[in-house]
C-alpha cells in the first residue's frame, strides 16, 4: 500500500517559502486559516492544504502576509532602536571627575573637556554646569554602540551612587 504524501510539487511556492522564512508548518497553519478551513479531521485537512499548495494565488497571499507582518516589526524594531537613542541619561549631580572621565571617553575634541582645568581659558575654567550641558548633547554625535556605552558607564555610576 502506497503512502500518501502531501509535498509541495510546485517548486516556486516552496522556494518562496524558504525565503520567507516561514516553516512548513506555518505555512500550512495560515493556509487553512485562509482557505477557512474549520474542520478537524486530518483527511480534510490535508485535501485543503494539497489544494493551497496547487493553488499559487492562495500561496501569494499568504506569502505577501507574512512579508507585510516582518516590514511591521521590523519598523517598530527601528523605532524602539531611534528611541533608546533619544532617550538620554541625565548626568546632572555626578562628580565632576566622573564626569570629565566621561567627556575624555566619549568627546575628546570638546573645549569644555580639554579646558577645564586651565585657568586662561576662563569660560570653560570649572564650569560645571557648561560640561553637563555638553555631556547631555555629546551623546546624539555617538554612533549606537558608544552611545549604548555611554549610557551604560552613566547609569552604573548612578547605582553605584544610589547604593551609597
Amino acid at each position: 500500500m502506497q503512502k500518501r504524501t502531501y509535498e509541495i510539487n510546485n517548486g516556486e511556492v516552496k522556494q518562496a517559502i524558504e525565503k520567507s522564512g516561514l516553516e512548513l508548518r506555518e505555512f500550512a497553519l495560515l493556509s487553512l486559516e485562509k482557505m477557512n478551513v474549520k474542520s478537524k479531521k486530518k483527511r480534510i485537512r490535508q485535501k485543503a492544504l494539497k489544494k493551497a499548495f496547487t493553488q499559487n494565488e492562495v500561496a501569494k497571499e499568504i506569502l505577501l502576509m507574512v512579508q507585510g507582518k516582518k516590514e511591521v516589526t521590523a519598523n517598530v524594531k527601528q523605532e524602539e532602536k531611534a528611541e533608546t537613542i533619544s532617550e538620554s541619561v541625565s548626568v546632572r549631580g555626578l562628580p565632576v571627575t566622573f564626569l570629565l572621565k566621561l567627556g575624555k571617553k566619549y568627546c575628546k575634541e570638546e573645549d569644555v573637556v580639554r579646558f577645564y582645568y586651565n585657568a586662561e581659558k576662563e569660560p570653560f575654567y570649572k564650569n560645571k554646569k557648561l560640561l553637563e550641558q555638553m555631556l547631555e548633547s555629546c551623546p546624539n554625535q555617538l554612533d549606537a554602540e558608544e552611545l549604548v556605552a555611554f549610557q551604560q558607564d552613566v547609569q552604573a555610576e548612578l547605582d553605584k551612587r544610589a547604593k551609597k
